[in-house]
């Protein structure tokens, strides 16, 4: 087994700072932390912690962490899911940690140790975020640690794959039926990333209801938005710059659709006077804005419980059946859309 002393020679580095490193200390450099991490899961190196309280659940958020305040803005949906996975894996005896991706859609030298030398038992994916879906799939599978999507997987990410999701196209059906059904003739859609199995279910279900509504081509617009706020800024000022608003816009998530308020307002726009609007998610910021934004809620306890109960199936019976899970999304009118106070 290899030790701290072997893993100090295969870095070129002293003793002391390995065990600085592994032990999660802050003080190494860190392209000097970076080799230890690697010379430790080349070697397989395991820490000796004695006895477990209890055992360890990852969750693994594919977007990236780029800084608080846009890890916040950017991952309202991720969020979301964290309290309540913890409230399920605290039930079942586990504890958690937590990762979130890289802009390069790559491992940090820690999590690739992690990984490679199984310091937990298990891990969710959490999100929509391709590439780095493909990566935690990748080195997961590679190391033998069950896993669990809490969203649908990539169409392409090869074998079958097990996870819980919302109903992202009946969720959709339902923001453009609402639309139709106020009387809206003229709709536009902010619609998600191009690579994500969620945007495009969200926009398929949107232009089915707006079809079965009696509208026309002409009549619907897509924006193509990322998922991320700059997005519906974007799709706002491009509106602005048009003969004509939309007489409702509906946006593949909340975060979206509050840049696209945010914007609007800013120029003048009335809503819901002048165009009215609608999110997909319900996350926290959705009822504080002003006004409250109409959106199709995701279920995320029941989403987080079931997540973390079939994952420690999966820990506890690793041959098992690929489990698929749709859950129904809510339609949750608020004043964004003229619902009063």
């Amino acid at each position: 087994m290899a030790t701290m002393r072997d893993i100090a020679q295969r870095a070129g580095t002293s003793l002391a700072t390995v065990s600085r490193v592994l032990n999660g200390h802050q003080t190494a450099n860190a392209v000097v932390a970076a080799k230890v991490l690697e010379a430790a899961a080349e070697l397989g190196y395991e820490k000796r912690t004695g006895k477990k309280l209890k055992q360890t659940l990852a969750v693994l958020v594919t977007w990236p962490s780029t800084s608080p305040t846009q890890t916040l803005q950017d991952s309202q949906y991720a969020m979301m899911f964290l309290h309540p996975i913890y409230v399920a894996a605290e039930r079942l005896g586990y504890h958690l940690v937590f990762h979130f991706g890289t802009p390069e859609g790559k491992l940090s030298s820690f999590l690739r140790w992690e990984i490679a030398t199984k310091q937990f038992e298990g891990a969710l994916i959490v999100g929509s975020y391709d590439t780095m879906e493909f990566t935690y799939v990748k080195h997961l599978r590679t190391a033998g640690i069950p896993f669990f999507h809490l969203t649908m997987p990539p169409l392409d990410a090869g074998g079958a794959l097990s996870y819980v999701a919302v109903d992202d196209y009946a969720g959709g059906y339902r923001a453009g039926e609402h639309l139709a059904k106020l009387g809206c003739r003229s709709l536009l859609h902010i619609a998600g990333p191009k690579n994500s199995r969620d945007a495009m279910e969200r926009q398929k279900g949107f232009l089915q209801a707006c079809r079965d509504h009696g509208l026309e081509n002409r009549q619907i617009a897509v924006f193509q938005g990322d998922f991320h706020e700059p997005a519906g800024e974007r799709c706002a000022e491009y509106l602005l710059r048009q003969d004509k608003l939309p007489d409702g816009i509906f946006a593949a998530n909340d975060m979206m659709a509050i840049g696209c308020m945010r914007v609007l307002q800013n120029a003048g726009v009335k809503i819901p006077g002048d165009t009215r609007l609608v999110g997909f998610d319900d996350v926290v910021l959705a009822s504080y804005v002003e006004p409250s934004l109409t959106t199709i809620r995701v279920p995320y306890e029941d989403l987080a419980r079931i997540a973390t109960e079939e994952l420690v199936k999966q820990i506890d019976h690793p041959v098992r059946k690929t489990v698929k899970v749709r859950l129904e999304a809510e339609l949750v009118v608020r004043r964004s859309c003229g619902a009063k106070a």
